[in-house]
């Protein structure tokens, strides 16, 4: 399992490149949503953040974690790191 500050590390390293916003932008707006709706993670959140790149899925789960709604099954290092999965995959 890696420790909060490898995990800071591992996100600064992979945003030293140029990466979309758009993506991590619009989950972090729906994930506050649910936090203020009183609600905790929707089943298929882990797909959700796999449809992302991975820069973007580190700091996703790192927001989650702040937020405090993501706090059961951790993620292993596979599943950040993998690349982002299309819409056409099939889904695990």
């Amino acid at each position: 399992m890696m420790t909060g500050i490898g995990l800071l590390f591992l996100v600064g390293a992979l945003n030293a490149g140029t990466v979309a916003q758009v993506d991590f932008d619009q989950f972090t707006e729906t994930a506050s949503g649910w936090l203020l709706a009183g609600q905790g993670l929707p089943r298929d959140y882990r797909v959700m953040l796999l449809q992302m790149d991975t820069a973007d899925r580190i700091r996703a789960i790192a927001y989650l974690r702040r937020l405090g709604l993501m706090t059961e099954r951790p993620w292993g290092i596979d599943d950040i790191l993998r690349p982002a999965a299309t819409r056409t995959e099939p889904r695990e």
